[in-house]
Order: structure tokens, then sequence, then C-alpha cells
């Protein structure tokens, strides 16, 4: 359902982008799966219309399977979060399931899982290789 809304959101915002000029664009796939698909996706409709893009790929999402590899028209920069936040991450996501699904969901659940995807976004961002890659980038 999310994943539908962002899909619509992206239909609606993705036109007025296409027509601006080109810009240099990060997209980040955290999760895996369908978010990894979905994010590969929209790369490459930025790519394919004039966008300098780069992809910022977690090697083992915690629901990444072994998709096929292929030639990506974009840069994917792979990075792996430490493993203290990838199991701190896994047991937060795993009990929100378990209780949203439980019917016990509560907003608290999901801003712990929030917290884990900020904190990987921090690791990142704090890596100077990483950094240095985007900032040498034509």
């Amino acid at each position: 359902m999310a994943g539908q809304r962002v899909l619509l959101l992206v239909g609606f915002l993705l036109p007025g982008v296409l027509l601006s000029e080109a810009a240099k664009i990060l997209t980040i796939s955290t999760v895996g799966g369908s978010h990894y698909l979905l994010m590969d996706r929209v790369s490459q409709i930025l790519q394919d219309h004039g966008h300098n893009v780069t992809m910022l790929n977690h090697k083992r999402g915690p629901f990444m399977p072994d998709f096929k590899k292929e030639e990506k028209s974009y840069q994917v920069i792979s990075w792996l979060a430490p493993e203290d936040h990838q199991r701190e991450f896994k047991k937060s996501f795993d009990f929100f399931l378990e209780e949203t699904l439980g019917g016990r969901g509560k907003f608290e659940n999901l801003l712990n899982v929030l917290e884990y995807l900020a904190l990987q976004c921090s690791h990142f961002l704090n890596r100077k290789d990483i950094m240095d890659s985007l900032k040498n980038e034509n």
C-alpha cells in the first residue's frame, strides 16, 4: 500500500523534475526487496531523462534477496551498516511487524524503525569514502 502511494507521489512530482534542468540526484535503498526495486526504477527513469543519479544501495539489507546483477546506467555505491546497527534494525523491524500484524501496532514502534533508518543514513553520511566519491562525481 505504501509503495503505491510512493509511486503515485512520484508520478505527480516526476514530470516537474523531468522538465527542469538536469540535476545530481541521490537515491537510497536501505531495506531492500520491493523498496530496492522501486528505487531502481525511479533512478533509471531519472537517469534516462538526463539527470546524474547515484544510488546508495545497502549490500545486505535485511530483506534483500540476491537480485540478478545487471548493468545500470546510473552509478551505484554499495555500503554496509555496522553489524550492531543491522542487528538492532532487524530486531526493531521484526517487533514492529509482529505487533502491527497482531493488531497491537503503536506509533512508537514505527518511530523505533525510523530511528534505525536515520542511524543508517547518519552512518553513511559520516563515511569519508562515500562522501568523497559523491563530491568528486561529475
